[in-house]
């Protein structure tokens, strides 16, 4: 994935490049639908709209869910963080911040269902490898967001897996659909993927040709089925079935997805480790450790995102870790942690003991597609799962220890994996809204304060949010 990036402006200029994004709204349904073009841009519109504030560029990035994980020192003029670090899901900001997060992601679930239903009404437009790709990735982005919906507002974890979640929509239409016990979600989740594994493992030319991260030398058609880092294919519907495995307490089964990927022949080649020269390249670090990453946002404007969030001197909005925290977790380590690299000192006066989030942050060669990636899902979390599913300790810590080694790291560990485990996570994830859930997941009891660092009680009210009030309103 070391490979130049043209921009986002010269990609989109032809039809059946993945950037021509035209979604499919319902006027023009039946228009889009008559073309193969047509089915990738309403595809292409869904993907697109991952960057949204109320979503992967934002909210379940590095904004709400982070916040709500206790990741960040909110100060008192930050009033309305104030309300996400708190819990306070009834005060006006965290309403809305929630209740967009989850409009934007059932009105994706609907462009989903559109281009689901009309592969069918349409399938003479569509050869067989463009029929099987697009309905995989829609499945899988199907299933994609209402897992999230789902982590975010279902219960803690699978001991309340028969409590009513969300809704799981599997059409276009108008009438609410019935909220679902959080099993029932899983299990609709799981057979989107296993259709969606089945569509793309015989189509998907990441199996046979890696991700493709360049254009195509000879035509714009031959653009269509590249950049596949940028998509849910075959190896990130295989991990994101190993995460809700794990999430729904069905450790054996996420063992083998993990094994499914980690064992496919041209893993190595097609997703190596990151090297210690690749994340501190001069000018251009690959910040996002990009080789590793099995799907992912292309965000030209990422290092607006850095300068909006975490520049120290943006005063109003900056989201900086409590004074110590970083180097508490990192330890003696941190001397050797390429992921300590993610940090720096401020350089504001007065701030120069506090540490900067820089993992955003642009470099200099812009055409360098790993310098505009933000991750979704990446290979170190499929160690981390596999660690805490194996039956036997010894083989949990092998796992632990070989992510471990591939992150500058020594020393073996081999005791209180879970502890350790929870570290990991804490420092792999920064800025990919994982940590939250992890925490939820696991049901943990107490969490340190971002602010004051002292501990705070978790409780079902601080981790579950009520459904947004337009949702019941609806309902009702």
């Amino acid at each position: 994935m070391r490979i130049v990036a043209v921009s986002l402006a010269i990609l989109s200029g032809a039809c059946n490049n993945w950037l021509d994004v035209k979604p499919a709204d319902r006027v023009t349904e039946d228009q889009v639908f008559t073309s193969e073009s047509g089915f990738w841009g309403a595809l292409n519109g869904i993907y697109t709209e991952f960057l949204s504030t109320d979503l992967y560029g934002g909210a379940l990035g590095h904004e709400l869910v982070e916040i709500m994980a206790q990741r960040y020192n909110i100060t008192s003029t930050q009033q309305n963080y104030n309300q996400l670090l708190t819990y306070a899901y009834s005060s006006d900001y965290a309403k809305q911040r929630l209740q967009s997060c989850w409009e934007a992601a059932y009105k994706l679930i609907l462009d989903c269902n559109s281009i689901l239903e009309n592969a069918d009404k349409h399938r003479d437009v569509l050869d067989d490898k463009a029929y099987h790709v697009v309905r995989g990735e829609a499945l899988a982005l199907r299933a994609f967001l209402h897992f999230d919906m789902l982590r975010l507002f279902g219960p803690m974890d699978a001991g309340h897996s028969g409590e009513l979640s969300v809704p799981y929509n599997e059409k276009v239409s108008v009438s609410a659909s019935p909220l679902l016990p959080a099993n029932q979600v899983v299990e609709k989740v799981l057979s989107d993927l296993t259709q969606a594994e089945n569509d793309l493992k015989q189509y998907d030319p990441v199996i046979t040709e890696g991700l493709l991260m360049s254009v195509a030398d000879n035509s714009d058609e031959a653009n269509t089925y590249r950049f596949r880092g940028l998509r849910l294919n075959y190896y990130a519907v295989l991990a994101l079935k190993a995460r809700v495995y794990l999430y729904a307490d069905r450790k054996p089964e996420a063992l083998t997805y993990v094994k499914m990927l980690i064992e496919e022949p041209k893993r190595e080649e097609y997703f190596p480790f990151i090297s210690f020269s690749e994340v501190t390249n001069g000018q251009n670090p690959d910040r996002m450790f990009s080789s590793e990453v099995l799907f992912s946002m292309l965000n030209d404007t990422r290092n607006t995102l850095y300068t909006d969030y975490f520049d120290p001197e943006n005063a109003s909005n900056k989201l900086m870790p409590r004074e110590n925290s970083i180097e508490t977790l990192f330890g003696d380590e941190r001397v050797s942690d390429y992921r300590y690299k993610w940090w720096q000192a401020s350089a504001v006066a007065g701030e120069s003991n506090l540490l900067v989030n820089i993992k955003l942050k642009g470099i200099s060669d812009t055409d360098l597609v790993y310098g505009k990636l933000m991750a979704l899902i990446r290979l170190s979390e499929m160690y981390l799962i596999a660690a805490e599913c194996e039956t036997e300790e010894r083989l949990g810590y092998n796992w632990l220890n070989t992510l471990r080694r591939q992150r500058g790291l020594a020393t073996e560990i081999s005791e209180k994996l879970q502890d350790h485990l929870a570290d990991e996570y804490n420092k792999e994830f920064l800025n990919e809204g994982q940590l939250f859930f992890y925490y939820k997941r696991k049901g943990t009891t107490t969490l340190k304060s971002g602010t004051t660092g002292k501990n705070i009680q978790m409780s079902k009210a601080a981790y579950v949010p009520p459904l947004p009030e337009s949702e019941e309103k609806y309902r009702n």
